[in-house]
Order: C-alpha cells, then sequence, then structure tokens
C-alpha cells in the first residue's frame, strides 16, 4: 500500500461518491499525517481479533489498546494481532478509559449491539472519534439517540458497512449514474448456516445480521433512499433458528423505483456468495453481479456496451476492501478533516430500512420509513438521559430533516 489515501482515490471512478463535508464536524481537530493513527480496539471477541489484526497490519494505524470485561480476553487478542512487541500494547475493561489513558486518536467499536450506545456516547463525550461496527445501535431510538450526541460533541463517529469499499459496488453505482435512473434492484442472498450463539435466539436474525449489508449496498448503488416497506418472513421446520432466517423485502425507494431483497440462511444447495446476487434495472442499462466477479453490464448499444465492460474488467489492480478500507477511510478523513462515508448520519437510513423490514414482518403490511423514525425520535426522546441531547432532538424539524442536512 503505496499511501493511507490510496483507497480514496481509488474511489475515483465515480466523483459523486466523495463525502461532502458536515457542518458539525468540521471544527474537529486533524489527526498528524506524520504518523499512524493511535488505535485502541474494545471487544475482545471474533469481531474485535479480525480489527485487531487489521490495525496492526494496516500503514495507516497502530493498536495500542484493547478492552474487555471478560478475563483473559484483551491478552489473548492481543497475542494473535500479529503486533511486533505484544508487551506494548495496553490492555483493560473500559475501552473509553483505556483510550484516554494511552491517548489513543480512534477507538473501534466491536463490541455486541447492545453495548454500541453507552461506549459510544462515552466517547464522544470524551472526544475520541469512534469507528463501530453494524448495526449502529440494537435499537432505533438508540441510534437516533447517537445522532444527537455527535452533534453536540462534534466529535466523528463512523459505522463500518464495508460493502461500499468493494470495487465492484463501486462499478455498479457508476454505471447506475450514467444509465439511471434505476425502476427494479433486487438482491438475492442463499447460504445455509447454522450459527452458534445469541443468532440462534435471537429475533428475525437473518435481516438484522445480513440484510443490513444488502440495504447498505442498494442505497449506496442506485443513489436512493428507502420511503416504505412490506416484508415477510418464514420459519422453515427444519430450521435451527428460533425465529425467521428466510425473508423477502421490497423497498419502494425515493427515486420511484423498487429494491427487493430476498434471503435465506436455511435453503442447501447452489450457494450464494456473502455479497448476495444483484440484477439492476435502469432506464438505460441492466448491470448484474454474483458478488465475486466483475458485474456484468448490458444497454442498448453493443459498442457502448463492449466499452463498459472493457473498462471494468481491465480494472484488476489488487486494493483493500471490507474493513481494512473501512479503516483506510476512517484515518483519512480524519487526517483530512472531512466527513467519513458511512458517518452516523449517512448510516441511519440503512439500519432504518432494517428495523421497518422487521416492523413489516412483525406487524404485517406496508412501513412507511417516516412514520417509524418519528416514533423512534419520540421514544429516544423519553429514554435519553442527556437533557442537551433531550432538547436538541426535540428541536428538530424531522429526522429526515436531520439526516438531509448533513449530506
Amino acid at each position: 500500500m503505496s499511501s493511507d489515501l490510496d483507497i480514496t482515490a481509488g474511489h475515483g471512478t465515480d466523483t459523486s461518491a466523495a463525502p461532502t463535508l458536515a457542518p458539525h464536524l468540521t471544527g474537529f481537530p486533524r489527526l498528524p499525517s506524520d504518523r499512524p493513527a493511535r488505535v485502541v480496539v474494545v471487544g475482545a471477541g471474533g469481531m474485535g481479533s479480525w480489527w485487531s489484526r487489521e490495525v496492526v497490519a494496516s500503514g495507516v494505524a497502530e493498536l495500542v489498546g484493547v478492552a474487555d470485561l471478560v478475563e483473559g480476553a484483551p491478552q489473548r487478542v492481543i497475542a494473535q494481532s500479529g503486533v511486533a512487541d505484544p508487551s506494548t500494547v495496553a490492555d483493560g475493561t473500559d475501552g473509553v478509559e483505556l483510550a484516554l489513558e494511552v491517548g489513543a486518536d480512534l477507538l473501534i467499536d466491536p463490541t455486541v449491539p447492545v453495548a454500541h450506545h453507552p461506549v459510544t456516547v462515552k466517547a464522544l463525550h470524551a472526544g475520541i472519534p469512534v469507528l463501530g461496527e453494524k448495526p449502529v445501535t440494537e435499537t432505533l431510538p438508540e441510534a437516533i439517540s447517537l445522532l444527537a450526541h455527535t452533534q453536540l460533541t462534534g466529535v466523528p463517529f463512523m459505522v463500518s458497512q464495508s460493502r461500499r469499499f468493494f470495487r465492484q459496488v463501486r462499478q455498479l453505482r457508476s454505471f447506475v449514474a450514467a444509465n439511471g435512473p434505476t425502476v427494479l434492484t433486487s438482491a438475492f442472498f442463499s447460504l445455509f448456516t447454522e450459527m452458534e450463539g445469541y443468532r440462534r435466539t435471537q429475533q428475525h436474525p437473518l435481516l438484522r445480521d445480513m440484510g443490513i449489508h444488502a440495504f447498505d449496498t442498494a442505497r449506496y448503488i442506485m443513489d436512493a433512499d428507502p420511503i416504505a416497506v412490506t416484508a415477510q418472513g418464514a420459519q422453515p421446520e427444519w430450521s435451527v433458528y428460533e425465529h425467521d432466517a428466510t425473508v423477502t423485502a421490497t423497498f419502494e425507494m425515493s427515486d420511484g423505483s423498487l429494491f427487493v431483497y430476498n434471503g435465506t440462511w436455511n435453503a442447501r444447495g447452489l450457494p450464494t456468495y456473502w455479497n448476495s446476487e444483484w440484477r439492476i434495472g435502469a432506464q438505460l442499462g441492466s448491470a448484474t453481479w454474483d458478488g465475486k466477479g466483475v458485474p456484468v453490464l448490458g444497454t442498448e448499444d453493443e459498442e457502448e456496451t463492449a466499452r463498459l465492460q472493457a473498462a471494468v474488467d481491465a480494472e484488476s489492480d489488487e486494493e483493500p476492501d471490507q474493513i481494512a478500507a473501512s479503516l483506510i477511510e476512517c484515518v483519512s478523513a480524519l487526517r483530512e478533516g472531512r466527513t467519513p462515508m458511512c458517518e452516523v448520519h449517512e448510516n441511519l437510513l440503512s439500519f432504518a430500512m432494517v428495523e421497518a423490514a422487521v416492523a413489516s414482518v412483525e406487524r404485517g403490511g406496508r412501513i412507511e420509513i417516516d412514520e417509524l423514525l418519528e416514533q423512534a425520535r419520540v421514544d429516544a426522546i423519553a429514554a435519553e438521559a442527556d437533557s442537551e441531547a433531550r432538547d436538541l432532538m426535540q428541536s428538530w424539524g424531522s429526522v429526515r430533516e436531520v439526516l438531509a442536512a448533513t449530506r
């Protein structure tokens, strides 16, 4: 990797993808560019271990601490991280306190979802930028609360929606920008999976674990936001999950098009990749992607189709993706004084799509996103312990207006 800016330069195939400055972040001090970002990881489970390895392998950051409530867990993650001298990495039980103690520039938060809100609020008010794992929080009201705390503190908070950093996703976005608007986009995910742990008993595990990836990807590719959704779940008798791990959801989008998601952990044979299989129908052309290889593009002009296909086929250089790219994007944004892609204001509607689909499955029928957002704001205000955050949320005209103002 030649520099920490390469990944943002790589997004140059689609200039519309460049994030714009959000007013509430422009005053945050820039991270020095002459040294790696000092990172503390809070949460020493599987994702915490992955993040720690990525930080150590990165050319933009260094691991200075790992925190977890489970005795011995931080030390285990540090030992497996690949750091040259494990004794140089601090450990503790409280990630924010540890970050303050070691002078960290960034807190990475792959804790369990129930911990996302308290950890992030504490870090923001301590002046520590946060790179969080999906989902942004456990509930939509908590996510809206974090919008308020981010605005109050002016401290950056990015959610790692790592599918956006696949080259193929950027190529599809560029294709839609040139040949759209879309009329019908579909994502099909089928992978027989019998996960252990909390997902066995989690409500709507497929939607909450996998749906967020496809929903955020669809918003990014289509450059459109959700208006409403109708969804239905299924629970076959052979499923090991207590709740539906098969779902279909149809979203009405802001450009007048439809986005359809079909996903299952229950079907055997002919698995898709984790990224789903995609088909995009637009005004001037269509595209398909198997979730791993090069997208297949098509227009009514054979010469134009051949030119477009040759261009995407030629883009074969290796580049960071997934959480490695999320880390580079976050550190680059902190150095450049700009809002990172997937900052919480930009990310919230992807999470709202999940919760709206859940509501549709549970209640039956069509769910309007704005109605769900406004009820979540009411609930967030009622639950908020911080008077300033509560007053700020009460002052908003609507959640949608707040999100639009920062884009």
